[in-house]
Formats: C-alpha cells, sequence, structure tokens
C-alpha cells in the first residue's frame, strides 16, 4: 500500500474512533477502536507517524472519557476509568509492536535491497567479463550489443557507432549481431547527439516529446540511452529498448555502471589492437632491414674476395714490379677492403643471428688449442702495441662450434689489445666448473664505466663506453655465440 495512502486511512480511522467514542457512554468504552489505525500503520507509515498516532489516540481516549463524564452531569463511574487506563494501556503496546513490525520490515527490506544489489553486482560482473573476454574491438562492440539485453531485461539494443555512423542490432533471443548501415531517422541522430554531449544515461520516455518520436520509431514502451564514453573518446551510443514503460531507479544505475566499465573495455580492446599493428609495422620494418643488410653483406663478400685476392696478386708483382709509392698505397688498400670483409661478415652473422637462421655445428673442440692459435696470429699486433699477450689454463674438449667461439674469443682478444695500455698484459685464461668450460680474457685496459656495464653486450653500445671506434657488434657476437652454446657472457671489472 502507498505510504500516503496509509496515511490518509489511519488519520480517517483515528478521527472515527474518537468520534464514536464521543458518542457511547461512560460504560461502553469505545476506545479499544483507536488502536486500529495504529495497526494500519504498521502497514507503510513511518515510526515517527506511528508514534503520533499513539499520542493522538491516548489525547484521544482522555478527551472522550472526560467529555463523557461531562455529559454525565460530571459523574465518572469507576469502572470506567478504569476501562479507560486498560484502553490507554492497550494504545502504548500497540504502538510498541507496531513500531516493531516496522523496524523489522525495515530490516527486511534493507536485507531485500542489499541482496538484489549483490545479485545486479554479479550479474555486472559477470556480463563484464564476457565483454572482456576478446580483445577484438569487433567483438567487444558485439558483446556490449548483446550482453545489455541480458543485463537490464531489455528487447533489443541498438548499439550506434560514432565513428561512422553504422548501426549494432541485438535482439533478444537471437545469438547474432546484425549490422545496420542505413543512416539514422532524425529522432534517433538526435538523441544520440544528446547522449554523447550529458556522457550519461538518458531516460527514453513517451512524455517528452522527441521521446516519443524515438519509442514511435523503435516501437517500445520505454527505452535507455547509454553513452559509451572512455574521457574525450566518444565510441557510440547503446539504445536498450525496454519492456516496462518506466525503467526503475536501480535499473538506471544498473545501466550508468555498466556503460562506464564498457566504455574502458573497448578502451582496452582498441589500445591492444593499436599496439598489435605497430608491433606488425616494426617487425616489418625489422625484417626489411634485416633483409637488406643480410642481402648486402652476402652479395658484397664475393667482390670483396675477388678484390683482395687481386690486390694482393698485384702486392707479390704478378702483374708486374710496382713502384714503393704504389705499394705503400695497396697496402693500406688491402688492409681497408679486409676491414670491409670483415665488417660484411660481421653484418652477415648479425642478420643471421636476429633471423634465426644461424645454424651452429657441434662438434668436439679443444678450447686450450683455439687459444693457442688465437695468440700465435694475435702476436705481431701485441708486440706492436707493447703488450704482453698471452694463454693460460688447460680444459678437457667441450661440444660447440668451432667457428663461432673462435669468433668470440677472437673479438674479445682484440678489443681487449686494443684498451690494453703499452707494458700491459691480456691473458687468456682457461678454467672449468663442473660440466661448463670458463674462457676469461683479462687485461689492465681502462675497465668500463658502471653506468655503461648493463648495455654491454647489446648491438652498437660499444660507442658508449670505449674510447676508440668499432661497430659495436662484436661483444654482440660473443653473447650470442656464448647463448648459442648454452653458456652466458658477462663482465667483471678488475679487483685492485
Amino acid at each position: 500500500m502507498p505510504p500516503r495512502l496509509v496515511t490518509t486511512v489511519c488519520i480517517i480511522a483515528l478521527v472515527a474512533a474518537f468520534v464514536i467514542d464521543l458518542l457511547t457512554p461512560q460504560e461502553f468504552v469505545a476506545a479499544i477502536l483507536l488502536d486500529a489505525p495504529i495497526v494500519l500503520s504498521s502497514l507503510g507509515g513511518s515510526r515517527r507517524f506511528t508514534l503520533g498516532l499513539v499520542v493522538a489516540a491516548l489525547a484521544a481516549n482522555v478527551l472522550a472519557g472526560y467529555v463523557n463524564g461531562v455529559a454525565d452531569r460530571y459523574h465518572w463511574e469507576a469502572v470506567g476509568i478504569g476501562d479507560r487506563i486498560l484502553a490507554g494501556l492497550s494504545i502504548v503496546f500497540v504502538g510498541y509492536l507496531s513500531g516493531a513490525v516496522q523496524d523489522e520490515a525495515q530490516r527486511a527490506g534493507r536485507s531485500e535491497a542489499l541482496g538484489q544489489r549483490a545479485v545486479r553486482e554479479a550479474e555486472l560482473g559477470a556480463a563484464i567479463e564476457r565483454v572482456r573476454s576478446s580483445l577484438s574491438p569487433d567483438l567487444v562492440l558485439r558483446a556490449i550489443a548483446r550482453e545489455s539485453i541480458v543485463l537490464l531485461g531489455a528487447s533489443a539494443t541498438r548499439l550506434v557507432l560514432a565513428d561512422d555512423g553504422s548501426t549494432l542490432v541485438a535482439r533478444n533471443g537471437a545469438d547474432d549481431v546484425e549490422l545496420d548501415e542505413r543512416r539514422l531517422g532524425p529522432p534517433l541522430a538526435s538523441l544520440v547527439a544528446r547522449t554523447l554531449d550529458q556522457s550519461d544515461v538518458v531516460r527514453v520516455r513517451a512524455s517528452d516529446a522527441l521521446g516519443r518520436l524515438v519509442l514511435d520509431e523503435l516501437d517500445a514502451p520505454a527505452a535507455l540511452a547509454l553513452p559509451i564514453v572512455d574521457r574525450e573518446r566518444r565510441f557510440g551510443v547503446a539504445i536498450v529498448l525496454l519492456r516496462e514503460a518506466e525503467p526503475a531507479d536501480d535499473t538506471v544505475a544498473l545501466a550508468r555502471a555498466y556503460a562506464r566499465q564498457t566504455a574502458g573495455a573497448l578502451a582496452q580492446a582498441r589500445l591492444f589492437a593499436q599496439l598489435a599493428d605497430r608491433n606488425d609495422d616494426l617487425e616489418e620494418r625489422s625484417a626489411v632491414i634485416r633483409d637488406l643488410v643480410y642481402a648486402l653483406s652476402h652479395d658484397l663478400r664475393t667482390p670483396l674476395a675477388a678484390l683482395a685476392m687481386t690486390m694482393r696478386q698485384a702486392q707479390r708483382s704478378e702483374y708486374g714490379v710496382l713502384p714503393d709509392a704504389y705499394r705503400r698505397i695497396l697496402e693500406h688498400s688491402i688492409v681497408a677492403t679486409d676491414d670491409v670483409a670483415r665488417l660484411a661478415e660481421t653484418l652477415l652473422l648479425v642478420a643471421r643471428f636476429e633471423s634465426g637462421e644461424h645454424r651452429s655445428e657441434h662438434q668436439p673442440v679443444d678450447l686450450a688449442d683455439l687459444a693457442g692459435q688465437i695468440v700465435a696470429e694475435f702476436a705481431a699486433l701485441a708486440t706492436a702495441a707493447g703488450v704482453t699477450l698471452r694463454a693460460a689454463g688447460e680444459v678437457p674438449p667441450i661440444r660447440g662450434d668451432r667457428s663461432d667461439l673462435r669468433r668470440a674469443i677472437t673479438n674479445l682478444t682484440a678489443n681487449a689489445l686494443a684498451h690494453t695500455p703499452r707494458d700491459g698484459t691480456v691473458t687468456l685464461e682457461l678454467a672449468s666448473d663442473g660440466d661448463a668450460r670458463i674462457v676469461r680474457v683479462i687485461d689492465d685496459g681502462y675497465g668500463v664505466e658502471p653506468a655503461a656495464r648493463g648495455r654491454l653486450f647489446l648491438r652498437f653500445a660499444s660507442g658508449e663506453h670505449r674510447r676508440g671506434g668499432g661497430t659495436g657488434l662484436g661483444l654482440y657476437i660473443v653473447r650470442r655465440v656464448a647463448e648459442a652454446a648454452g653458456g652466458t657472457a658477462g663482465y667483471e671489472p678488475n679487483t685492485p
């Protein structure tokens, strides 16, 4: 029963009981009728109203008793007075019970409201989880339209996209979401613009002029327009067609929470899509650059080898005796050609590592013998630089790619010689740690600054910490060779 109707009925009943009590003699106490409006107040009135009725009923009981006694020539019967006292106690007791009933009803109402709220939150969470189950923007949009029907108890949903004005249509009981590319009519277009401007749920009612036109076009008793907006990004408006003429406040609150969370889910999906597109672009560009490096390095090796062979033949006077000045120029050219050939070989190796095409041929490798060969090859360079180069230690053979291991140790040795001052020492030290083999290239060089050590074995990082030049790929190749052999590469500063 509506509270206003309960209040009216209680007041009328109280007045009627008071009038009846006034018209009856003392011996017939009709004050018991004053309990009726107090009992009725428990059906929809407040505790304050019930308390007011109790006070009014007590006053009416006393006043009616006094009036009855005056009408009986100012004579009050003892029995009548006792009945009046009992009636007053009855009024107080009934008022207490009515208040207790109201308290219990309020507690039950709060408990039911909390239960309904928990159910709505659970349904909202499940719907959002299904919306977020995909990172495809198109699938997320379709899920938004489909899940709004189940969550809000709608007959259909029309999701108008802000990008191109197209509409996704989901209907109750249908698994598929249809695409409607027709242009919106003026009423729907106005509703969409209004909803996006307000960035809040709009109730579409038949009492509103625009709402009536929209509902006539959609053939629905009522609707809610949900803005799918994330901060400044406007994705569209979901127009949910309801079965009831007037949506409840909790339905509107649920729709508002759903719109806000689905907008976040859609923004996340579009962000992932953009990142995926950018990653694809970067991967494609990296592949192009890698292929260019691979092709350039591969194609350079043959002509460089032929050029170097021709210049060495000329150096050996196979084409005739050369003047001393030309011979010196030729010697410098041979060195430069060898440097370019090594660079081409290095770039080719890096491209193979990056593309995953590098294949190592594992076979037994005597590291001590390999270290001895490298020391012998660099002996002349070390002597010219005034540096002592030596190998130390013996280890059992290890399975690996001899060519890769040779390149890695050679790069470390060349790097150490280039950065060791005159009268310094470079040692190729071999050691074992269980099944692992350790190759240390120890020098008296300047060392690496702490800030640069973390980037030491990355591509093109050498220029950040080295005094000399170089491609910046030598230590990177060392790391990749070590990793391909199941090991690691690292740097340790000399301890004083």
